[in-house]
């Protein structure tokens, strides 16, 4: 009973870090793009179009964020006191990142004048890129194994800056970029806007060849530092993950570069997806490599029955709400250019 309770609260910790890697990338890619697109009148077209199209939905992801804290502190405490003792470091920058992206994102809009708008697009779109690269980093310095139950047994900075906390930022600044692109592809032809077509539908098909590039690369230095998880990955539990990332990917580049507008951001969520769920289930059972495993993490039966009841209650009144928002938006109810 406590290890199967145990294994779905790792299961939905997964899921939430999954979703908030999905829906937030989405939003982390369109920012991206918002910071890269530059001067002049085309660049002021596609800023209008990242504005339309994160306004409606961007603020609701964070609701995952929240909830996967909410369940490691709850469900996994030794987890979360290890993980937070050796990677405070990157988790402040992600959060500051992520408060002024918010703020800066809400200043753009107000009465600053031009220069005013353009230095809160600029404050915007960093934070658009240090949050998901820290973020990510946490979980790639979580992978090196470097993280140490209880108490840091090497320095923080040697804890959260190595080749695979590094390598790990940098894919999920990829897979953010490529995610983002592929979905203003589609609210540019939602909003009839065919330059803006072609415009994101280039950009994605770039950031699909600098995330191939860029997971090949990690690939190789979670090999040379954790050789046990990359094998995990391609030959046990992660496999058919792995093998969904590295088959749909260059799919959706192909798909836009065809300009075959189907299937093309079911695809890029499969992709953004299987990328985590690798790393998840090829570290099972481990939370903390060859360290701590799910059942030593877990917390008293009480507390695991209580937190898995407050959970299906969670989902039962949140992800209708947010499927209706996405689905009104989708469908043009709530604000068109």
């Amino acid at each position: 009973m406590t290890a199967a309770l145990a294994n779905f609260t790792a299961l939905v910790l997964l899921l939430t870090i999954t979703a908030y890697s999905v829906a937030g990338g989405v939003d982390y890619g369109a920012g991206i793009w918002d910071l890269l697109a530059g001067r002049g009148a085309r660049s002021d077209r596609a800023r209008e179009l990242i504005d339309h199209a994160m306004a409606p939905v961007w603020e609701a992801n964070n609701v995952w964020l929240v909830l996967a804290i909410v369940v490691c502190w709850t469900g996994f405490p030794l987890l979360f006191q290890s993980v937070f003792a050796s990677l405070y470091p990157l988790f402040a920058v992600a959060l500051l990142a992520l408060i002024l992206r918010g703020a800066f994102f809400a200043f753009r809009h107000v009465g600053v004048g031009p220069r005013g708008q353009r230095r809160a697009g600029v404050v915007f779109g960093i934070s658009s890129v240090l949050a998901p690269f820290f973020f990510a980093a946490a979980l790639g310095a979580i992978a090196s194994g470097r993280v140490a139950v209880s108490e840091p047994s090497v320095p923080v900075w040697q804890a959260c800056f190595n080749p695979t906390s590094i390598s790990f930022g940098v894919v999920s600044l990829a897979a953010t970029a490529f995610i983002g692109a592929s979905f203003l592809v589609g609210d540019a032809r939602r909003f009839g806007m065919p330059d803006m077509t072609d415009y994101f539908k280039r950009r994605a098909v770039i950031a699909t060849v600098v995330l191939i590039i860029m997971g090949t690369i990690a690939l190789a230095v979670m090999g040379l530092e954790n050789s046990r998880l990359l094998s995990a990955m391609l030959t046990g539990l992660g496999t058919p993950f792995a093998l969904a990332a590295v088959i749909f990917t260059p799919v959706v580049g192909f798909l836009l570069w065809r300009g075959i507008f189907l299937w093309y951001r079911t695809l890029s969520v499969v992709v953004v997806g299987s990328l985590v769920f690798a790393w998840g289930f090829g570290q099972s059972p481990y939370l903390l490599p060859r360290q701590l495993t799910i059942a030593q993490a877990a917390p008293p039966l009480g507390t695991e029955v209580l937190l898995s009841i407050v959970t299906l209650l969670v989902v039962v009144l949140v992800l209708p709400s947010l499927a209706l928002l996405v689905y009104l938006d989708q469908r043009g109810a709530l604000e068109s250019p």
